[in-house]
């Protein structure tokens, strides 16, 4: 909790100069600012042609905005079992409650409604969008004292959750290892999510699933999850394979990313899981 507040109290410093509000949605919507012109089809609202264009060119236009930018934020949160991998300085889901914390104290320092929701095979608390610090502090609370009774992870209840409980356009954090039992990067719903909200995926990673650790001999493995065991050899053999399967993992799931389509960002858990958090709020007021 110490820490936690530090998290707010940094957070509110730097983001005077990175604000949550202050990029533009790459959605299209209601909005003000000018995004390009384009030639009328079927099927288009024509209360957005642009009769000076359409005037000029002889042909109608419809001129399209950016989506306003002030939305709701929600953060998704994974506390799967799997989360609770650490061999740094954090493990995955305190990484992960920080940077969900960050967030939501970012969003509020910038006057959004937030709302949050914790997940494992299915959705374990969810609360709609507000704009209360109080709110941030109880929701992250409870969110760190849930336990998951199932070792499974299924992302699918809580895309199916999101797509009813959000009711206007909003900004949605995804922060999980995205290691599930169901392959929902490639589903439709989804991709129906991320066709009326922006979608941002935040992933923790820790050292232990990028590289095998020093020495020689062997390490002994067990999954948090299936609880399935395994022994590897610490070879340099085995260090290139194990190195080469994690850097193929994370080029498929940025490929994955891009085809949904939905922003992210890898956050290493052996340093501060907000200064990229921040880098990515930075990045996307350029």
């Amino acid at each position: 909790m110490r820490e936690l507040r530090y998290i707010e109290v940094e957070t509110s410093r730097k983001i005077r100069n990175q604000r949550v509000g202050a990029y533009q949605s790459p959605l299209r919507g209601p909005g003000f600012d000018f995004d390009e012109h384009q030639p009328y089809r079927p099927g288009d609202d024509v209360r957005r042609i642009d009769w000076n264009v359409t005037a000029r060119l002889g042909t109608p236009f419809v001129r399209h905005t950016h989506a306003e930018r002030e939305m709701n934020v929600m953060v998704v949160m994974d506390v799967s079992r799997s989360m609770s991998l650490g061999s740094s300085a954090h493990s995955k889901r305190e990484a992960l409650t920080y940077i969900s914390g960050s967030i939501l104290f970012s969003a509020i320092s910038d006057q959004i409604n937030t709302g949050f929701m914790a997940f494992a095979d299915r959705v374990l608390l969810a609360t709609r969008p507000t704009r209360t610090r109080a709110g941030a502090w109880n929701v992250l609370e409870r969110a760190w004292s849930v336990s998951p009774s199932s070792r499974k992870t299924l992302m699918g209840p809580a895309i199916r959750e999101l797509s009813t409980l959000l009711k206007r356009m909003s900004v949605v954090f995804i922060v999980s290892d995205f290691i599930t039992d169901d392959n929902v990067l490639d589903s439709s719903e989804l991709a129906q999510l991320a066709a009326h909200h922006d979608l941002i995926a935040v992933v923790p990673e820790d050292r232990a699933e990028t590289s095998l650790p020093p020495g020689a001999g062997y390490v002994h493995l067990r999954d948090l999850e299936s609880g399935r065991r395994l022994t590897v050899g610490l070879g340099s053999r085995a260090r290139e394979e194990f190195a080469a399967a994690a850097r193929a993992r994370r080029e498929a799931l940025a490929r994955a990313f891009y085809r949904v389509p939905m922003d992210h960002v890898f956050v290493p858990t052996g340093v501060s899981p907000v200064l990229p958090v921040l880098s990515l709020f930075a990045r996307r007021r350029a």
